[in-house]
């Protein structure tokens, strides 16, 4: 076979000396940078979104006119937690872990879960107290 044989076979492909074979390239870059830019956009907003708003405090006045600390905190308490912390108050503000366990009828690990809670809130604090815990009412809630 010559070589004058090979080049009058014509193209391979059908738009070979087409522009728009040229073109091609072109546009899947411009279309590549343009999604890149609508995700960045996108994650900027989604982040700017997340910002959390101010938070207005408010105070909770009861019948009396007096702000009661104690009353407002129970009232955010699941019903074990309101109980133990009930019992503080009514035992002069700290209790051992056991005896709040027996004496409220609650099994250990629901008395420690509680407990954690309410150490996580700032409500209570547990010093360890031989084979136990004494669990003291934080002096903010408690006044005597």
């Amino acid at each position: 076979m010559k070589m004058d044989d090979v080049n009058q076979m014509g193209p391979m492909h059908p738009y070979t000396d087409s522009w728009i074979i040229d073109i091609i390239p072109i546009l899947l870059g411009l279309i590549i940078v343009l999604l890149v830019l609508i995700i960045v956009y996108l994650w900027i907003n989604q982040n700017n979104d997340r910002k959390p708003e101010k938070i207005v405090e408010t105070e909770t006045v009861f019948e009396n006119g007096s702000l009661d600390k104690i009353d407002v905190a129970i009232r955010l308490l699941t019903d074990n937690e309101k109980v133990i912390v009930q019992a503080l108050i009514d035992n002069g503000g700290d209790m051992l872990q056991k005896d709040i366990s027996t004496e409220l009828g609650l099994s250990r690990v629901q008395t420690h879960r509680s407990i954690q809670s309410l150490i996580e809130r700032d409500m209570v604090t547990a010093v360890d107290y031989f084979n136990t815990k004494k669990i003291t009412l934080s002096k903010w809630l408690y006044t005597e």
